[in-house]
């Protein structure tokens, strides 16, 4: 047994006897780039930074080789770009056109995009996507819809800063939206075998109907807790499919509002409803949390100090938005 690490990906191979690096790769879950295996296409070419492989016939020591035909023949060091772990998927930049703009209240967009036809786009239920401005930045916005949806992407859109609203003047005025996806951890790739625990402020509930709708199609039979927090009460948009998941037995659904006293629902901070709800039981839950950096890090140090492990806590904001150590 020879091992093989792969840069830039940090990765390590335990490759068998006579078996080649790319079936190696491929067997533990890989996905790297390949084509015809069988060293004529140069797509799974990877540069020998140290180690030794049997290619065609010869042994090579440093030096451009094909992992499809070669064997490492000691412990090797690859540079080998584009290699995908299991679960991740490759990016893609697509067009896509303008199908609905719908206003959903609380200054809320349901905006509807569709990809090209013969354009496959992938991504897991939980991830977000990026879309390009004219001025050549981009902003990101989860994925409301599920990977079941095929060419159709559905975003909500919060329109109260300017740089929002103009991105909507954009996109209504060009009926296209240039994208970029999948981006983001924080999904549902794997279903896990325990119940869920999703935490969502303002349009974070995007993520989450990605989430929900997607348990639902795939058959997810634990409980599903579902925390939707607002400042003001009037800051819930409409979600069309709310009332649906009333009606699901495994769904839990619970809006709470910190700032307003006219509310007559569950009123305070979303991390304060959840330790009240789980006292005792956090430690049974996956948890994905949505929200400004500020919200999702105050919720993660309410639930910690309730008993609930770091291990269990999923949100995008931990690589786009890391905490700074003291």
């Amino acid at each position: 047994m020879r091992t093989v690490t792969l840069q830039p990906l940090g990765a390590v191979l335990s490759v068998q006897p006579n078996e080649r690096i790319l079936q190696a790769a491929c067997r533990l879950g890989f996905h790297p780039p390949q084509s015809c295996r069988n060293g004529a296409c140069h797509i799974c070419a990877a540069t020998l930074l140290s180690g030794q492989v049997k290619q065609q016939g010869q042994i090579l020591a440093e030096g451009e080789i094909f992992t499809c035909l070669a064997e490492p023949l000691a412990d090797c060091t690859l540079h080998w770009e584009a290699v995908l772990t299991a679960g991740e998927l490759p990016r893609r930049r697509i067009a896509c056109q303008l199908v609905d703009c719908t206003d959903s209240g609380a200054d809320v967009f349901r905006v509807l995009l569709r990809a090209p036809a013969g354009a496959k786009i992938r991504y897991h239920a939980g991830q977000y996507l990026r879309i390009e401005r004219d001025n050549g930045e981009s902003r990101a916005f989860s994925i409301a819809s599920t990977p079941d949806c095929g060419r159709e992407l559905e975003l909500h859109i919060l329109a109260r800063e300017q740089s929002a609203k103009d991105l909507l003047t954009q996109l209504q005025r060009e009926r296209l939206a240039r994208v970029e996806l999948p981006f983001g951890n924080a999904h549902l790739a794997q279903l896990p075998g325990r119940p869920l625990l999703l935490i969502a402020a303002g349009t974070g509930m995007a993520q989450m109907q990605s989430l929900v709708d997607s348990c639902l199609l795939r058959g997810f039979n634990y409980p599903i807790y579902l925390y939707w927090g607002a400042r003001l009460a009037t800051d819930f948009y409409h979600l069309p499919h709310w009332d649906d998941w009333q009606q699901a037995k495994n769904i839990h659904l619970c809006q709470v509002v910190s700032e307003d006293n006219d509310w007559q629902g569950r009123r305070g901070l979303l991390h304060q409803a959840v330790c009240a709800d789980f006292r005792g039981q956090l430690k049974k839950l996956q948890t994905h949390i949505c929200g400004s950096p500020e919200m999702v890090y105050a919720t993660c140090d309410a639930l910690i100090a309730a008993g609930m492990a770091q291990s269990q806590m999923h949100a995008d904001v931990f690589s786009y938005a890391p905490r700074q150590e003291d």
